[in-house]
């Protein structure tokens, strides 16, 4: 009877109906031996909560924080920006790994309006859907009163650090860094675009410290979020990112993103991108 285990057991006895009767008597004639079984349950009891405490607090793989920064370069070589275009253009043909939010499109899982290059040569796919790319923020941004000087966007740069982290090698570069195994799963993209112009990308996967065959997600969560792309940055030749990691049970990552989705609302409308960062 769990009752008759408390911490309070000598001061104040438990009221009689709540004892089963061996309990009783066990008070009754100062036989706390007769107690035994039930405090070793008790101990037993809470050996296991401790260890499952224990479990629940694993650590994080690799060299991740719960916290942190990161600083992705952007490419330099014309071999290197081709390859973050395919790359772009690869994540633009899943018709699902590249999701936009912004002041009307809020939902969970909306998936970057923009054509995949089918039936497109080859060499020229990635410059395909990096021009198409260009096009739909044109016209996210010319909602914005300001936002775009149609003078200025033959050389956009947001374009291009758009593309630069919506590839393969930002995320590889992370977790390498981080000393992470790069066995990532269901890796999402994001595209927020704000009610002021800020524009900013994120990645979300899972990770995991110790490799399952089979496995379609992991313990464990990588979110990173960028600048914003649009802002100056002199003569400064990479992205800044703030990324979180975090242990979860949750399997699947649209299910995850979705809970995030006020933050990313907050973000939208007043730029208050904070509680996001730090979710």
């Amino acid at each position: 009877n769990a009752s008759a285990c408390g911490p309070s057991l000598r001061s104040s006895p438990p009221p009689p109906h709540s004892m089963s009767a061996g309990t009783l008597e066990a008070l009754a004639s100062g036989n706390w031996v007769g107690l035994a079984p039930c405090l070793v349950g008790a101990a037993v009891l809470l050996a296991a909560l401790f260890a499952l405490s224990t479990l629940r607090r694993r650590p994080l793989p690799g060299k991740l924080k719960p916290r942190g920064t990161f600083e992705s370069e952007d490419p330099m070589s014309k071999d290197a920006i081709d390859e973050r275009k395919r790359d772009f253009s690869r994540i633009v043909a899943t018709r699902r790994d590249l999701w936009i939010w912004t002041d009307s499109e809020r939902r969970p899982g909306t998936v970057i309006p923009i054509e995949p290059a089918d039936g497109v040569a080859a060499e020229q796919v990635g410059q395909v859907c990096y021009n198409r790319l260009k096009f739909w923020l044109q016209g996210e941004l010319g909602k914005i009163p300001g936002a775009v000087d149609l003078g200025a966007t033959s050389q956009w740069q947001v374009v291009d650090r758009v593309v630069y982290f919506i590839s393969a090698s930002p995320g590889f570069d992370f977790v390498m860094r981080h000393k992470v195994h790069p066995m990532l799963l269901q890796c999402k993209f994001m595209i927020f675009v704000s009610k002021s112009a800020q524009v900013r990308v994120a990645w979300y996967a899972f990770a995991t410290d110790k490799i399952v065959p089979g496995s379609t997600s992991g313990p464990f969560v990588i979110k990173l979020v960028s600048e914003d792309l649009r802002a100056e940055r002199g003569s400064r030749s990479h992205a800044e990112f703030r990324y979180t990691a975090t242990q979860t049970s949750e399997r699947d990552m649209e299910q995850l993103i979705s809970k995030h989705k006020g933050l990313i609302a907050r973000g939208i409308d007043s730029d208050d991108w904070e509680p996001y960062l730090k979710m």
